[in-house]
Formats: structure tokens, sequence, C-alpha cells
């Protein structure tokens, strides 16, 4: 079986204010449908958002943020002392952000390269920095950060992650999560298989 994918500029919505969320529904769709990581499963992308009225120009926005966030049982802040809980998100430093998103992209690309039959080669060439999965994938989390945000160049305020970098989904193991702050939304990206 043959999958054929044409990518397109994203046609005109009806309303403009939603043209960013439209765009990241867009490539998380094109993501779940074509990203394997075997014969058979795929990986699923959602990314939500939503709004807060924290006041985060504190002192310690982390723990202003901690305070009050309203989260559901999966979706959890760590707190000291939850050295061994699985099921919460770990506060990310911007550098470690970075780190972990890097590793993730080369992660998804190793993941999809596992699933082609090199012919003529048995081994997998370096990541090129236009493989589609890596160019999906960044797509994904620039427009995130831009809806969350409001700029294009702005890093969240806060991140928190479970499963990061992406490896345990990867394996078919385990959900990974990432929730962005920004100063008034957050963006909550869920990769599962």
């Amino acid at each position: 079986m043959t999958t054929r994918l044409a990518l397109a500029p994203t046609p005109a919505t009806p309303d403009a204010s939603h043209a960013s969320e439209y765009g990241i529904a867009c490539v998380s769709t094109l993501l779940s449908e074509f990203f394997r990581i075997n014969n058979t499963d795929a990986v699923t992308f959602e990314v939500t958002f939503g709004t807060h009225d924290i006041d985060l120009t504190v002192a310690d926005p982390d723990a202003a943020f901690r305070a009050g966030w309203v989260g559901d049982e999966h979706w959890l802040i760590a707190e000291e002392g939850d050295d061994e809980a699985d099921d919460v998100l770990w506060a990310l430093d911007a550098a470690s952000l970075k780190a972990a998103l890097i590793e993730s992209e080369q992660n998804l690309v190793a993941a999809a390269r596992q699933t082609l039959l090199w012919e003529f080669d048995s081994t997998a060439p370096e990541i090129p920095g236009d493989e589609l999965v890596s160019w999906l994938a960044r797509d994904l989390l620039k427009r995130t950060v831009t809806e969350t945000t409001g700029a294009s160049r702005t890093p969240p305020l806060l991140a928190y992650a479970k499963n990061f970098p992406l490896e345990s989904v990867l394996d078919g193991e385990e959900d990974s999560c990432l929730l962005l702050v920004g100063a008034h939304r957050t963006a909550l990206i869920h990769i599962s298989c």
C-alpha cells in the first residue's frame, strides 16, 4: 500500500481569529493520520487551549501558577516529594524545554524511519532538516506557542511536561503531555498511541 501526501496552503477560514487554531488542528491531524510507530499503530496528537486569570507578573510565576491552576486528575503539576509519580507534569525551565523538544524531534524522525524499508542501504541516513515529520512537529509547536503567547518569538512563560522527550509514547508504552503557559492562555499538547 502506498500513501501519497501533498501539502497545500491552509484555505481561508470563515473567522480569521481562529485561523491559527485551525492551522494547529490541520497539522495535528496530519501527524495523527500519517505518523506511525510501526505497521499498525498511529500516534495521536491533540492540542487544546484554555485561558487563565492568574497574575504571572510576580517574583515567582511558577508558584503563582501552581496555586491558581485548576487541572483535572490527568494533568496535575508535580509537587515536592513526587519523585516516583508518573501521572504528574514536571516543571521545565527554558533550557530543559529546548533540549527536550530537540530530542523529541530526533526521536520522532527515528521512529518514523523504523517503519521504512531501506532497500539499498542497511544504515539510515542522517536527519535532514526538511524531513516531513520534523517539519510538522516544529510547525505544530511554533503555532501552539504563538497561539499561547501571542508572539511567535516569545517563549512560553512556564512549561510542564510528562514523558518528555518523546520516548515512551514512541515505544507504544505511555502518553506524553506538554503544558505551555502564557500570560493569559494555556496550551496542552497530548500525544498518545
